[in-house]
């Protein structure tokens, strides 16, 4: 992602000179609307920053909430939604560059419903899996990243799936209901209601909550 945005980090300076920006509009379509509040909340977050500063866990966690939300609230669960979406913020950034990308960020949060709370299924066996499920995808796009800057939330977060593993092994509620049904349906369907939150930083500290050491 910093890859991606540093250069239109770069146009947005040259251009902030030439007066007030244009607002961002946002498109119609979801996967490209998240798309663009996913570089505006990108280009935002590297105000001030290099090409060598690395990107942190809070700026990654706020972009993607937008790609995570709209896979999340499409009819059809993909979770391929994500990188479609983190795959068109590359030109979206450079188109908004010299736009008031930081005005756009209350729109976007209004129409994906973004905001820092969260709500985990109530019945216990449900939940157990959608946190298990979520927090499986956090460890591996976490683990994409360069080393250094997320480390600890690596850390973090594969404890947290080591141990909710270890839970839903020995939680007979939610063996009987893996047993009974599909289990990687019931895993996309607590993966989509996570996803629909849009908050992924919320979500986990939540499933920390919900399930303790």
């Amino acid at each position: 992602m910093r890859k991606m945005l540093v250069p239109a980090l770069v146009l947005s300076s040259a251009l902030s000179a030439c007066g007030t920006p244009a607002p961002v509009e946002l498109p119609d379509d979801p996967i490209a609307a998240a798309s663009t509040c996913f570089a505006a909340q990108g280009l935002l977050g590297r105000e001030g920053k290099s090409e060598d500063d690395e990107v942190t866990y809070a700026e990654f966690a706020s972009a993607i909430s937008y790609a995570m939300a709209a896979a999340g609230q499409a009819e059809n669960f993909d979770p391929e939604v994500v990188t479609q979406v983190i795959n068109g913020a590359g030109p979206v950034a450079e188109e908004i560059a010299g736009q008031d990308y930081e005005g756009a960020i209350p729109a976007c949060d209004a129409r994906f419903g973004i905001d820092d709370t969260v709500e985990l299924p109530e019945e216990n066996a449900d939940a157990l899996l959608s946190c298990l499920a979520f927090s499986s995808f956090m460890q591996g796009v976490v683990m994409t990243q360069p080393a250094g800057e997320m480390d600890a939330q690596v850390g973090q977060i594969s404890s947290l799936v080591d141990r909710l593993t270890a839970q839903m092994e020995s939680d007979p509620e939610t063996l009987v209901m893996m047993i009974g049904g599909d289990t990687q349906e019931l895993l996309n369907t607590g993966l989509q209601g996570a996803f629909a939150e849009g908050a992924p930083d919320a979500y986990v500290a939540a499933c920390e909550a919900r399930f303790p050491a």
